[in-house]
């Protein structure tokens, strides 16, 4: 028997019947999830998927639609412990989907105890214990024995005292995400995610008689093949309905679309079209469904059955042309330019969009003028909220939307009066100015972001040079260095504190431009480097060089022009409201409901991440109820001298609380260095990609350029200068191993000297540790991207690897970011005999995953 996708063997008897999370665990009962099942793991990708849809419904409420969400399956038998007094399931399939709501559950009960505390009982008794029940029986739920202590600490309010459980991380990314969406003028705003969360994600709930071997089902729902996709699923349904041309529009209409998108594009064209038909109420997990119900309503009248089905595949072909067209924008036109500019952005949330225009200009009904300018908004929609530092997350929701309301009256201004609200943050010329003066440009977006907008400036300047960003040479660069030398502080220091102004000023977009001498650039005076730059043939860099200095007023007062470029570029919206406040503080609450349990930051990471400094970063939480904010620390890793608890009754000893969430304090109650989350951390956890400008783009393997003896030369100084001869001779020591075995190795490009034994495996380059002058670094937050390493599993077997050095302690709560340790361990010959087989037994994984892979 089949349950939506759920395959039970024949001859087991069941029952089953839809519910929501609400109707599973209500009542005095037990989930008990048995041994055979494997440990909880879901990670970012799986949670921000669930919390989409939770999204979706949220805003469905606020528009009066009553409808829910298709979760999936759970299937349950009765467990050890069930009896007529005492109800106790083990879960056979589901437990992956179950743990995640429990968790999000808890969530919601901490964040809502800070304005109420009756919320606390109010959840635990109603959803997550049973009041009156002794020991384990007290948990609704019971996670496999690997996730059951962490599943109590996160029930009980506990600090978690396993953050090695993936437990720790679902209930830190709910916390986030209730910290991001808490809107002050909203006071029902959580409340409706809390109502989501138990009403309206439906669940199969298949209940397996008494006599059933639950351990038979679930290997039966374990090792099912492949599943049709919905594609194949809507082709199929189609061509039920052709049953006398059938063939002809399969080989006129079906296989020419088929064979010009290919099967990811065909996926992309059944989704666009269902948003087309139904605007933001289109699902991806439902295009099957959404297909299915247009294709009944076509059918409704029996009538001409096959001609009306037929006419369906042609405008699902038709649009087909519109988006190889977007997907592949060969023509020379002004529409295609924008296309391939939208393309490089990733800007696919606009395609929807996209579609529409396409499709009226198509009919007759927009010229190819109107559809240009309504590029225009869009691109300038994107780039505005980039620099401001908008999150993307409600974007696609934004275009869906619109696609209803473009017709064939003006859709240029429509699109352009649709965007303007407020709400969307589509700035005003004058927040734009400010944004691009003051906000910390180099950690929003993507690189390639970056310098698009970079390459649009420049443009502007009628430069006669095109900037090809796809020439890995071609870095951001930043004038005043990410790491200033004393001459570059004395030279801010007359225009006031210089830390101070280095950390505002640093990544703005004043301070960016584009150059292919990164690495010879690095944080020379701004002497040598106007020398560079006079000779580059970027105008925007040879207008930088007409300057005497470069300092607060130089970088401002680029900026400024910088800004009246970007308005002429990119128009503003209609109608906007005032500028608003000056110091918007929501990436850093954001960044700080994203640390992960068992670490910490500090004042001047955070001042790193949103370009200001450490004082108004401390002054802010020293004033403000900001979640984790007793976990920001000094620069020693020590709580400042002038921390309070805001709530004046809260006596807990600071140093105490610390301890009991996993953080690491030495007898000086200085925190563990190793558990810090730097900016550059942060910024990835923020999805903010300008935290990954310090990976491989930068790097260069041994036979890329003739370059490669300088970087190494260069790399080996700043090592022996930072660490001394002995550290730099253990380095040299294992890339000569490494390529003693036929390794290659990369060095950066970047000021900061680096460098990476590293792996080819299926075409792209692996690089599974990197050497820096003061730390060697292991790159889990690269590795997690790339296969095999994209299994939690082996990130940790190698994260435990590592920690098997004498002095070397990689904490679990990073196994998506870039823990390090000091370099200077290697001289000790354990820890290099360590790091080597670390090396050696990744290689061997990429052999083992089936390759190819060379070293």
């Amino acid at each position: 028997m089949i349950f939506h996708g759920c395959n039970v063997p024949e001859g087991i008897g069941v029952k089953a019947n839809e519910t929501t999370l609400r109707g599973l665990i209500g009542g005095e009962q037990q989930l008990l999830v048995p041994l055979y099942q494997r440990p909880y793991s879901w990670e970012r990708e799986q949670l921000a998927t669930l919390w989409n849809d939770i999204e979706l419904q949220a805003d469905r409420i606020e528009q009066g639609k009553d409808n829910s969400h298709f979760l999936g399956s759970v299937v349950l038998a009765p467990g050890p412990e069930n009896s007529p007094g005492r109800s106790q399931w083990l879960v056979v399939d589901g437990q992956q989907r179950l743990t995640t709501l429990m968790v999000a559950l808890c969530a919601l009960r901490d964040h809502q105890v800070a304005e109420d505390p009756l919320h606390r009982d109010r959840i635990n008794e109603t959803h997550l214990i049973n009041k009156f029940s002794p020991g384990d029986l007290r948990y609704r739920l019971l996670p496999t024995q690997v996730d059951r202590q962490a599943f109590k600490d996160c029930v009980e309010g506990q600090p978690f005292g396993d953050t090695d459980s993936r437990i720790a991380g679902a209930y830190q990314f709910f916390r986030a995400k209730l910290v991001a969406v808490d809107d002050p003028a909203d006071p029902h705003d959580i409340a409706r995610i809390e109502s989501i969360v138990l009403n309206r994600l439906n669940l199969v709930q298949i209940v397996v008689e008494d006599d059933d071997n639950a351990f038979r089902i679930f290997e039966s729902i374990n090792n099912t093949g492949m599943r049709l996709s919905q594609v194949d699923l809507i082709r199929n349904y189609v061509f039920m309905h052709l049953p006398t041309r059938g063939q002809y529009v399969y080989d006129v209409h079906w296989l020419p679309m088929q064979k010009l998108l290919g099967p990811k594009g065909m996926d992309q064209l059944m989704y666009l079209a269902l948003i087309l038909d139904r605007g933001d109420e289109a699902q991806y997990n439902d295009t099957y469904r959404g297909h299915q119900e247009l294709l009944r309503a076509v059918t409704m009248d029996n009538r001409n059955v096959e001609d009306r089905v037929e006419n369906y595949v042609k405008d699902l072909a038709r649009r087909a042309r519109y988006l190889h067209q977007i997907l592949e924008p060969s023509g020379k036109t002004e529409i295609d330019a924008r296309l391939r500019f939208l393309n490089e952005w990733k800007g696919n949330t606009a395609y929807p969009v996209i579609m529409r225009l396409l499709e009226l200009r198509d009919s007759g009904d927009a010229t190819d003028d109107e559809i240009v300018e309504a590029q225009r908004y869009i691109e300038s929609f994107l780039v505005r909220r980039l620099i401001g530092g908008v999150a993307t997350g409600s974007l696609n929701k934004i275009f869906m939307r619109m696609t209803r309301e473009l017709t064939d009256e003006k859709p240029a201004d429509t699109l352009r009066a649709g965007l303007s609200p407020a709400r969307l943050y589509w700035s005003s010329d004058e927040r734009f100015r400010e944004d691009i003066r003051s906000r910390a440009f180099y950690w929003q977006g993507r690189t390639a972001q970056q310098k698009l907008v970079l390459r649009r400036l420049e443009e502007s300047y009628g430069a006669k040079e095109a900037v090809e960003l796809s020439d890995k040479k071609i870095t951001i660069e930043h004038v005043l260095p990410q790491s200033p030398t004393a001459d570059w502080l004395d030279q801010l220091a007359p225009e006031g504190d210089a830390g101070r102004l280095h950390k505002e000023l640093v990544h703005s977009l004043g301070n960016l431009t584009l150059s292919g001498y990164n690495s010879e650039l690095g944080n020379m005076s701004f002497a040598k480097k106007r020398d560079f730059l006079s000779r580059s043939g970027l105008v925007m860099n040879q207008e930088i060089a007409k300057r005497e200095r470069w300092g607060k007023t130089e970088i401002y007062s680029r900026a400024d022009e910088l800004a009246s470029r970007a308005i002429e570029i990119w128009p503003s919206p209609m109608d906007v409201g005032p500028v608003g406040p000056s110091r918007d503080w929501t990436q850093l609450h954001a960044a700080l409901a994203a640390l992960p349990a068992g670490t910490w930051t500090t004042y001047g990471d955070l001042a790193e991440l949103i370009g200001s400094h450490a004082v108004p970063v401390g002054a802010h939480l020293s004033t403000s109820q900001v979640f984790n904010a007793h976990r920001v620390l000094t620069v020693t890793g020590q709580v400042s001298k002038g921390f309070r608890w805001l709530d004046e009754e809260d006596d807990r000893d600071i140093h105490q609380v610390l301890r009991a969430e996993g953080i690491k304090l030495d007898d000086a109650d200085r925190a563990d260095p190793g558990q810090r989350i730097s900016a550059r951390e942060l910024a990835e956890l923020l999805d903010l990609p300008g935290a990954l400008n310090l990976s491989e783009v930068e790097l260069a393997a041994d036979d890329d350029h003739a370059d490669v003896g300088e970087h190494e030369k260069r790399f080996f100084q700043q090592l022996g200068d930072a660490r001394g001869p002995q550290a730099a001779g253990a380095v040299s020591r294992l890339l000569d191993w490494w390529r003693g075995r036929g390794g290659e190795v990369q060095f950066g490009r970047s000021a900061g000297a680096s460098c990476a034994p590293f792996v080819k495996h299926g075409g792209e380059t692996l690089a599974m540790v990197r050497f820096y002058a003061t730390t060697v670094e292991v790159p889990f937050g690269t590795l997690k991207k790339r296969a095999p390493f994209n299994d939690p599993i082996l990130r940790d077997e190698l994260r435990r690897r590592f920690n098997e050095a004498p002095g070397v302690e990689l904490p679990s709560a990073k196994l998506e970011l870039y823990p390090s340790f000091e370099i200077d361990l290697m001289v000790d010959e354990a820890v290099w005999d360590v790091a080597v087989a670390c090396l050696d037994w990744c290689a061997a994984q990429m052999k083992t995953d089936g390759g190819p892979s060379t070293t």
